[in-house]
C-alpha cells in the first residue's frame, strides 16, 4: 500500500517540476523572424481599426472594415500553405479577431438597421464577409483541425440575419 501511495507521490513531484519549467525564450533573430512576417497583417489590422474607429456609432460602417482584414487573412493563409504551423497561428488570430470583433459588431449592425434603413447594405454585407470566409475554409480543406475551428465562427456570424419580412 505504501508503495503505491509513495509511487503516487513520486509522480505527482515529478509533474510539478515538469510543469513548473520555464518555455526557452526566443532569441533576437527568431523575434525579427515572426515579427517579419506578421508585419503585413499587424499593419492591415491596425489601419482597419483605424478606419473603424472614424465612425463609431455606426456598426454597419464598422463591420464592413473587417471584409478586407477577411482578404488580407486569406492571401497570407493561401501564401503560407505549406507551413501548416503559420496556417495554424494565423487562423488562430483570424479566429479572435471574427468573434471578438465582427461577430459583436455585426450584431450590433443587425440592430440597428432592422425594420429600418441600411437593410439592403446590412444584407449585402453580411453575404460578402461570409463569402471570404467560405473561400477561406475552402483554402483550409486540407487542414480539417484548423478549418473546423473557423467553422464555428462561420455558423455564428452567418446566424446574424435580418428576419425576412412576413406577406
Amino acid at each position: 500500500m505504501t508503495r503505491h501511495i509513495l509511487s503516487g507521490v513520486v509522480i505527482a513531484i515529478m509533474a510539478a517540476a515538469v510543469g513548473a519549467q520555464t518555455p526557452k525564450a526566443l532569441t533576437s533573430a527568431q523575434k525579427g523572424e515572426l515579427f517579419r512576417k506578421n508585419r503585413e497583417v499587424f499593419e492591415n489590422i491596425v489601419d482597419q481599426t483605424v478606419a473603424s474607429s472614424k465612425s463609431p456609432n455606426d456598426p454597419l460602417k464598422r463591420a464592413n472594415t473587417y471584409y478586407s482584414l477577411l482578404v488580407n487573412f486569406n492571401k497570407q493563409i493561401a501564401a503560407s500553405s505549406q507551413d501548416s504551423g503559420r496556417v495554424e497561428e494565423l487562423t488562430q488570430h483570424l479566429k479572435v479577431l471574427l468573434d471578438k470583433g465582427l461577430t459583436p459588431t455585426l450584431a450590433d449592425a443587425k440592430r440597428q438597421v432592422e425594420g429600418g434603413t441600411g437593410v439592403d447594405e446590412f444584407v449585402d454585407l453580411r453575404q460578402g464577409l461570409l463569402a471570404q470566409l467560405k473561400a477561406l475554409l475552402d483554402v483550409l480543406s486540407n487542414d480539417p483541425a484548423t478549418k473546423s475551428s473557423l467553422e464555428g465562427v462561420k455558423n455564428r456570424l452567418d446566424s446574424i440575419k435580418i428576419p425576412e419580412a412576413k406577406h
